[in-house]
């Protein structure tokens, strides 16, 4: 009885349906035959339509208002002074890119289309950026007209400025976040390194490429960018033939008491690293092969450091924390870490080497490889060995910075046989990943003990034109909400194997336990507990 029931209501219901559909097909039919509206009736409607649209605005900015933060103000703030279109009309001006009012492409247009027209596709034809002026901003060029304001000198200036003004009001909002936290003995961690964009062989006179069997036209960009705070500190375009030695002082711009400098053999460089230290900052650097090191300052012969290394580690002595002065000249005082590392570790090492080289390893270079070398001026009382050695792992992230921008921002793309149209694109993309710092600097903020991750947000915010919408209406701060209830969605899975982050705060929270254990209350006696201590010491 009750099959049979269900049966009757199911059938009851869907006769229901059917005859709701019919109704309004006949009322959709009725109405495509019927009488035009009047004047006074389309009038009526534009207003019931006006209304309805402005109840609309009144509750999305009531829902904003419940959600918004004092930090979301603030990026929204921030990132309307300078996306405003007066502003910008302002610096086209002073630039010289608007030389008169009467021009089609306003400041504005022209810098959404350059910058975020080519975030999702790098290859866009300029065809279809036309389009989109058109569509956005219902300006009508030809793409010829485009190509000449991209390829001017003018357009060059006015992005480099935008740019140079998004770097300074992210450097000024830097939200901390949970690893910024960990690690606040320090005021920032620097990373620096280098990538390299192929270029068109007619570029070769204003961007020397390294020749051989690569181009013979490229230009590198050297990018300073604060891990702990997810800062971008600088980035310096120049031709690739200057070497990473030549822009290790560029750091030197951007440094402040108490921050931390992890750089590669690329960046060694002894007069750079006493620069660091006279400004009371800290630093982590792999020791170069060929740098003179001595036990003694008075020393006439340089220390043979695998030798000295290897011995240590035969009688089982500690190799964490040895004073050496280094250079030939300098005689720089500074501590040598080193660390032994495995057999397979050692033939990698040689096996790249002759990759990189295209000859065979040296000896010397052999016995080198042995073991990881570093030097720092951070003292053992501060960091262990071990602590030293995972810190140095975290210069890592910059190698993922440059994979997200040449996955998703493109960057590696750059069309054309104009020094100016390159400059143009390039500033253009690079305002892009400014933009995307600022929001991930926000992300890492709100998501607590999670990790965020660069690339998963960038695909968040290509995905549905959010970051492009956020842009064309100067509307930051719904991209911010929306983020802060799909914040699980750009953060890294928790995985058995740690990232480099979580395990660089493992070691520290290991190195914290240790001391303490080691520490007595008699040690202090301005302090009354051990964790206090600790904290002076750290």
């Amino acid at each position: 009885m009750k099959t049979v029931s269900k049966r009757k209501a199911l059938r009851k219901q869907q006769k229901q349906a059917r005859k709701i559909q019919h109704t309004v097909r006949k009322r959709k039919k009725n109405h495509s035959l019927g009488k035009k509206l009047t004047a006074e009736q389309k009038k009526k409607r534009s207003e019931q339509l006006a209304k309805r649209e402005e109840s609309k605005q009144k509750r999305r900015q009531l829902n904003r208002d419940k959600h918004e933060t004092e930090k979301i103000k603030n990026i929204q703030n921030a990132i309307s002074l300078i996306f405003n279109s007066e502003t910008l009309e302002k610096l086209a001006k002073a630039t010289g890119f608007i030389k008169r009012s009467t021009g089609q492409i306003t400041a504005f247009s022209f810098l959404y289309i350059v910058s975020f027209g080519f975030f999702g596709n790098g290859e866009i034809a300029l065809t279809y950026l036309v389009f989109g002026l058109r569509t956005h901003f219902n300006v009508n060029v030809t793409p010829q007209a485009l190509s000449k304001r991209i390829n001017s000198s003018s357009s060059v200036k006015f992005l480099r400025e935008i740019l140079q003004k998004l770097i300074a009001v992210q450097l000024k909002i830097g939200l901390k976040n949970s690893f910024s936290e960990t690690f606040s003995m320090f005021s920032a961690i620097y990373l620096q390194d280098s990538t390299q964009v192929t270029l068109n062989e007619e570029l070769s006179e204003d961007f020397k490429g390294p020749g051989g069997v690569a181009s013979t036209s490229a230009l590198k960009l050297d990018f300073i960018y604060d891990i702990a705070n997810f800062v971008v500190a600088k980035i310096k375009i120049t031709s690739a033939t200057i070497n990473d030695q030549t822009n290790s002082k560029e750091i030197l711009t951007c440094i402040k008491s108490k921050s931390l400098v992890i750089r590669d053999l690329g960046y060694f460089a002894i007069t750079v690293l006493q620069s660091i230290q006279n400004k009371s900052a800290y630093y982590i650097s792999r020791l170069s092969i060929s740098a003179h090191v001595y036990l003694n300052k008075d020393d006439e012969e340089p220390l043979d450091i695998p030798k000295y290394l290897e011995k240590l580690h035969c009688k089982g002595k500690d190799s964490s924390n040895i004073k050496i002065y280094v250079g030939k000249t300098e005689r720089f005082e500074t501590r040598l870490v080193a660390e032994k590392v495995p057999r397979n570790v050692v033939e990698q090492r040689i096996k790249r080497f002759k990759k990189d080289r295209k000859k065979e390893a040296s000896q010397q270079y052999v016995e080198w490889s042995g073991f990881s070398i570093f030097i720092t001026n951070i003292p053992e009382i501060m960091f262990s060995g071990k602590m030293i050695m995972a810190l140095y792992k975290i210069r890592w992230q910059i190698e993922l910075v440059f994979k997200n921008f040449k996955s998703n921002v493109e960057i590696n793309i750059l069309k054309g046989t104009s020094k100016n149209r390159i400059n143009s694109i390039l500033y253009g993309k690079l305002i892009t990943i400014s933009v995307m710092f600022i929001i991930q600097n926000y992300a890492a903020n709100i998501a607590k003990d999670r990790e965020v991750s660069g690339d998963k947000l960038a695909k968040l915010l290509k995905s549905d034109n959010q970051l492009h919408l956020a842009i064309i209406k100067n509307d930051m701060s719904m991209l911010l909400i929306l983020l802060e209830h799909d914040i699980v969605l750009v953060c890294k899975q928790k995985r058995k194997k740690k990232t480099t982050c979580e395990y660089t705060e493992e070691v520290l929270k290991m190195e914290k336990k240790s001391k303490m254990k080691k520490m007595t209350p008699e040690v202090c006696t301005e302090c009354k507990s051990e964790e206090i201590y600790l904290q002076i010491a750290i």
